[in-house]
């Protein structure tokens, strides 16, 4: 399966223009343009999306049991599968279309250093992690906490417009700092360009995968008194002098030592 060919093919059906929450005597109650609200808003229009992926392809689309761990969704073909997918919803809004576009991806100091902490069975049962990101304006005209009767639901605003959004492995997207300055969550790359995000732009898709484990399971906690690198720059000096590195896989060593030489004689770092 060809999971981001096969969502851009279903999520192309779906409009974006949520009304409201109905309750019980048909009245609407509007959104307004709270983020987290609305980050909520997308995930619900990506589940079913996923489920129908899910069916056709012989799947079991699963959300954790606790809405505190990663990741949002998990796609296997059984409990017992070493090949499951991992897929996190990311929602940022924009003021303008040359924003600035930047996500927190999720934890570097959990899972991918212990392999069970924060996550929906073990870090190492997954063989791909996904991000799905929605980017939008807000839409100031948008009514907060209005109440609308079921017939006069046309004259709800919609809280977003200009919606755009794309699925790309994480590794693809990432970049080399934490999503904030005192946090242990792994940041992406920085853009005003979308199609970096859509096209996995970042460093470590040529780098790859094992690089980008690397580097996140050893990069500096926030407190840490000794840190070995801050930057990708730093880290690649600092890993061509290591040789017992260990990951939660098995990975060649040597390999990961020759892309990094590629990458810098490529660059000229």
């Amino acid at each position: 399966m060809n999971l981001i060919e096969t969502f851009y093919e279903k999520i192309s059906e779906q409009t974006f223009e949520p009304y409201g929450m109905l309750d019980a005597q048909n009245r609407i109650h509007t959104f307004g343009t709270d983020s987290k609200i609305i980050g909520r808003i997308f995930e619900m229009f990506t589940q079913p999306v996923l489920q129908e992926i899910a069916n056709e392809n012989g799947y079991i689309l699963k959300t954790p049991e606790s809405q505190t761990v990663y990741p949002d969704f998990i796609l296997m073909k059984n409990e017992q599968s070493k090949e499951k997918i991992a897929i996190d919803v990311k929602t940022t809004y924009i003021d303008k279309d040359t924003s600035s576009l930047k996500f927190a991806l999720g934890s570097f100091g959990s899972y991918m250093r212990n392999n069970t902490k924060n996550i929906e069975y073990s870090y190492t049962d997954y063989a791909k992690h996904y991000v799905i990101g929605f980017i939008y304006k807000r839409n100031g005209n948008a009514q907060e906490s209005l109440i609308f009767d079921y017939k006069d639901r046309q004259k709800i605003e919609c809280p977003f417009c200009d919606v755009k959004y794309f699925i790309q492995e994480k590794y693809k997207i990432a970049g080399d700092k934490p999503g904030s300055g005192n946090t242990e969550n792994i940041g992406s790359i920085s853009s005003c360009n979308f199609i970096d995000f859509e096209l996995g732009r970042g460093p470590f898709a040529e780098l790859g995968q094992d690089v980008y484990d690397l580097y996140w399971k050893y990069y500096p906690e926030y407190r840490a008194s000794v840190k070995n690198y801050t930057s990708l720059n730093e880290f690649l000096s600092w890993i061509q002098k290591q040789k017992n590195l260990e990951l939660l896989h098995d990975f060649d060593m040597n390999e990961v030592q020759e892309k990094v030489k590629a990458y810098i004689f490529k660059h000229e770092l």
